[in-house]
């Protein structure tokens, strides 16, 4: 089945289809840097192992708005976005190399329209109809996690995530002969799952790290109205990153993630989907500072990613990712307060469909 005539009003038209538009649960900084330092950096939730470079109780949220334009055969149009991806709560256990965190992330986003028109017969003629399909909703990520330092060169964590959302769904026919009264139906998705992740950082001596993450996220029920109408298989995750210092004022980072989505692929086939593939993700990037007493104080970030998309908006095909981004930040009140700042531009594409455009991104942290 094909998509509808007309797409708007949505964080992106490749969320659409299964599950909708993956989140990256990166923090501003990693965002900066393309997610070059996306497994090494605490403020982030994809490798639990990070936490432990958090010295003092820290408490993070992230804003994005998107400026994007999206292009399919029914035409072009612009795009506004605004969500909250990513907050961040975590703190050292006293007397212990233990670190404890919170965090909430977007899983994927379910927030799209479409709109389409057609003629049917009706009372033995033809009659014009225009109709509207809307989702709002989503999957999020609820992770509970710790990260314990052995010595000066390894850290190790574990993460229990909960997986929950929801997806409100509206459908409108509006007929263009008054006669008829429109029609309006509405449901609503809820999703529940649980997952488990695990880290691991080696320190090789004080300028060179590799990072490693796996996480198991199981299955997630689907209810409609609260009655259960399906599960569908969530991935398997792997990923590897590298952190190096070849001065005091440039640090490099590097990683790539797997995701086995095609997992997925019967049970979204089965409730009538195009079906889900295997996902990679690869990311590189920089950060300069002027200053190293004072490495927080408007350091340069760049970097770039690309990624392949898991739910095709056709079957057979399969979107792909390009990103570049830039930003800075500064540290205030002795390090106690800070905002971070990114900006990127991304394109995606899969056939005839594409988009393009930017997205802004703002942290705030505290230290209280």
């Amino acid at each position: 089945m094909s998509l509808p005539g007309a797409v708007g009003a949505q964080s992106s038209q490749f969320g659409v289809r299964g599950l909708g538009y993956p989140g990256r649960a990166l923090g501003v900084r990693a965002i900066s840097t393309g997610g070059g330092f996306g497994l090494v950096d605490p403020e982030s939730s994809q490798n639990p192992a990070a936490l432990a470079s958090v010295q003092n109780f820290t408490a993070v949220f992230t804003a994005t708005h998107g400026f994007l334009t999206v292009e399919n055969p029914a035409g072009t149009a612009p795009i506004r976005d605004t969500r909250f991806p990513q907050l961040m709560v975590a703190g050292r256990v006293r007397l212990l190399p233990l670190v404890v965190g919170l965090s909430f992330s977007n899983y994927a986003t379910r927030d799209f329209s479409l709109a389409s028109s057609d003629t049917i017969g009706l009372a033995g003629g033809p009659v014009s109809v225009s109709d509207t399909f809307s989702s709002r909703g989503g999957l999020n990520d609820f992770r509970i996690a710790g990260s314990y330092r052995f010595g000066s060169q390894w850290a190790v964590g574990g993460g229990f995530h909960i997986i929950t959302g929801s997806s409100r769904l509206t459908s409108t026919r509006i007929f263009d002969d008054p006669s008829y009264l429109s029609t309006r139906q509405r449901s609503e998705l809820s999703f529940t799952g649980v997952g488990v992740s695990v880290g691991v950082t080696r320190q090789f001596g004080p300028n060179f790290a590799v990072s490693a993450m796996a996480r198991s996220d199981g299955h997630v029920n689907m209810d409609r109205d609260s009655a259960r109408v399906g599960t569908i298989d969530l991935p398997y995750s792997a990923g590897l990153g590298l952190h190096w210092r070849p001065s005091p004022k440039l640090d490099l980072g590097g990683q790539a993630l797997f995701r086995t989505w095609s997992g997925a692929n019967s049970d979204l086939l089965a409730l009538g989907g195009t079906g889900a593939q295997n996902t990679v993700e690869a990311a590189v990037g920089a950060e300069y500072t002027s200053d190293p007493r004072r490495p927080f104080h408007l350091p340069l970030r760049i970097g770039g990613h690309y990624a392949t998309l898991p739910f095709p908006l056709v079957p057979g095909g399969q979107a792909r990712e390009y990103g570049v981004s830039g930003g800075s930040g500064v540290r205030l009140a002795q390090q106690r307060a800070g905002l971070d700042v990114a900006l990127e531009y991304v394109w995606r594409s899969e056939g005839v469909y594409s988009e393009n455009g930017f997205i802004l991104s703002l942290g705030v942290l505290v230290r209280p």
